[in-house]
């Protein structure tokens, strides 16, 4: 069965929201047992849940606060993809709050999971994201 547009974009928000809060099983709930996220910009990749639970923790550790917010939506039903261009600021623990308007890419597959997320940032990544990646 397909994700229609509403179910694309409320997964796309749900993993968004689980980052704001901080909510790694609502992150990874979003996301297949071998889904990618990578960096087309940045040395960053994560191959499968478990680096994307390392990944996360790492980040969730780095930033006491992370605010995803006005997301914009293009969604291919039929592709079953969404591109959400959204706000971010993320404050560390120590240093200075990275502000940045990024897009995410996101590809589901026929368990109606990401199986791949594309993330075009905007800004510097460091802190926050080696953990993980291979």
């Amino acid at each position: 069965m397909k994700l229609d547009r509403e179910q694309l974009i409320a997964m796309s928000v749900a993993y968004f929201e689980g980052c704001n809060e901080h909510n790694l099983a609502q992150c990874l709930d979003t996301v297949s047992d071998d889904c990618l996220m990578w960096f087309p910009a940045a040395p960053f990749r994560y191959t499968g849940r478990a680096a994307l639970d390392v990944h996360l923790k790492d980040v969730f550790k780095t930033f006491k606060n992370i605010y995803f917010r006005n997301y914009r939506h293009i969604v291919d039903e039929l592709a079953q993809s969404i591109v959400t261009y959204f706000e971010v600021t993320l404050v560390p623990h120590e240093g200075d709050t990275i502000h940045m308007k990024n897009c995410n890419i996101f590809h589901a597959d026929e368990q109606q999971l990401f199986k791949e997320i594309i993330i075009y940032n905007s800004g510097a990544l460091s802190a926050g994201f080696h953990e993980g990646s291979e």
